[in-house]
């Protein structure tokens, strides 16, 4: 009988090692620091099955269902990670899991955006606000960028000089604005992806940063994607046409590297009228690797770009002549010819050198120098009346004011059948001045 009781009992375990639930058990650490994780959430997938870390980062699962499964574990500012296991009636014990920490820096980013919105943005508001929203994977800055546009929304409100924009670890702010011109690296997309990010006032490796970050475009010959790039790009925004070549050999056998790289964007016409584009770049990085820890490079950056603006409107203008209206141009010998013309020439020329003296310290010396103009283009009426067929005492609303109908009937008709700068009027307005002795009633000049 006991005999019989024993072969049972032996049965019964055989049956649940096989048939029943088994243990897994683990420790999850920082990857860096090595240090043990708290809160980190540890569960089954496609179970009700979770727990959370303890202060010491072990978890342990009991009478764990056997099979296979995906452990899946997640906490904020580090990568999920998916782990597959198989349990099979025994403990599992996972021992030391190390988890990452999300860190947005030499993202393959694209400047057109950048570039573009800097460029069409006369006042330079949204200079390099596109830069740290495009930057950064934040579901609320990615909508802010790419719907409701940099030029129409700031960062808690603040201007784009609170955040800074450097080259190799130069600052490219302003002096006498505080803005980075993006306009100066414009068309230089394959050579500027290099890119590490900063948000906030999160430490950085080449500056203190600003209130909305820091962003640093390293532009080091031998970090370069090494080959031959040619591309094409058509648009109806700023430009028509974009041609762009880049070649990079990285670093050789000689212990040198060059990269060089040159676009044309240009278009008669962009969305808005009169919005014409013409704009080069040039590139060139050189670097000599001096031995295994120091490094030269020099770096050359030439984007002379000349285009048309285009004018803010108000909801009245739009209305009666379209979103693609544009108050700046009038039409001179049968072509269009735009008032305000932005024109930007800023070289910059930068040695940087770079000295790995250990892991934890290094040491670089960077020079630069710029130069070049910024020039903007407008109409000065002092001695006569404002020249803009869409100046609010031209519109009907102006006559509405006073309820003359006939007048409103009027400047409808004039600003709908014709609405744009009458530069012969602008001449005859000058000869008029000019026959008595006047200084002239308008002067086209540049800023």
């Amino acid at each position: 009988m006991k005999k019989n009781v024993m072969v049972i009992c032996l049965l019964l375990v055989s049956f649940l090692e096989v048939n029943g639930q088994s243990v897994m058990k683990g420790i999850i650490l920082e990857n860096n620091s090595k240090k043990p994780l708290k809160g980190v959430l540890v569960k089954i997938r496609n179970t009700s099955q979770n727990q959370t870390t303890d202060l010491n980062g072990n978890f342990i699962f009991k009478n764990f269902q056997n099979g296979k499964a995906i452990l899946e574990l997640t906490l904020v500012g580090y990568e999920t990670q998916n782990i597959p296991i198989e349990l099979s009636g025994k403990t599992l014990d996972l021992g030391s899991i190390f988890l990452f920490k999300t860190v947005i820096e030499n993202q393959d980013l694209s400047l057109i955006t950048l570039t573009d919105d800097e460029l069409n943005d006369d006042a330079s508001s949204a200079d390099n606000i596109s830069g740290l929203l495009q930057a950064s994977k934040d579901i609320f800055l990615r909508t802010a960028a790419y719907e409701f546009s940099s030029s129409f929304f700031k960062i808690k409100g603040l201007d784009s000089g609170n955040g800074k924009v450097l080259i190799n670890g130069i600052e490219m702010n302003k002096i006498y604005d505080g803005r980075a011109q993006w306009g100066n690296w414009g068309g230089l997309n394959d050579v500027l992806r290099n890119q590490e990010f900063r948000n906030g006032l999160t430490p950085s490796n080449v500056t203190f940063g600003g209130l909305l970050g820091a962003t640093n475009m390293n532009t080091r010959a031998s970090e370069q994607r090494p080959g031959i790039r040619i591309s094409y790009s058509s648009s109806n925004r700023s430009y028509q046409h974009r041609m762009m070549a880049t070649y990079s050999t990285g670093m050789l056998k000689n212990n040198w590297a060059f990269t060089f790289s040159g676009s044309r964007r240009t278009g008669t016409e962009g969305f808005n009228d009169a919005t014409s584009y013409n704009a080069y770049a040039f590139f060139t990085s050189i670097e000599k690797k001096l031995n295994d820890k120091s490094s030269i490079n020099f770096t050359g950056i030439f984007t002379p770009n000349k285009r048309g603006k285009s004018s803010p409107n108000t909801q009245e203008v739009f209305d009666l002549k379209g979103i693609k209206y544009n108050d700046y141009w009038g039409f001179l010998n049968g072509k269009k010819v735009n008032s305000r013309i932005k024109e930007v020439s800023e070289p910059i020329l930068m040695l940087n050198h770079y000295w790995n003296i250990s892991e934890k310290t290094a040491i670089n010396t960077n020079v630069s120098y710029q130069f070049g103009k910024i020039g903007n283009s407008r109409i000065d009426y002092n001695g006569g009346a404002n020249p803009s067929a869409a100046y609010y005492q031209n519109l009907p609303s102006y006559f509405l004011r006073y309820d003359d109908f006939e007048g409103a009937y009027d400047a409808e008709n004039n600003f709908v059948n014709d609405g744009q700068i009458n530069w012969n009027r602008v001449f005859d307005a000058n000869r008029t001045n000019n026959s008595v002795g006047l200084p002239n009633a308008y002067v086209l000049y540049e800023d």
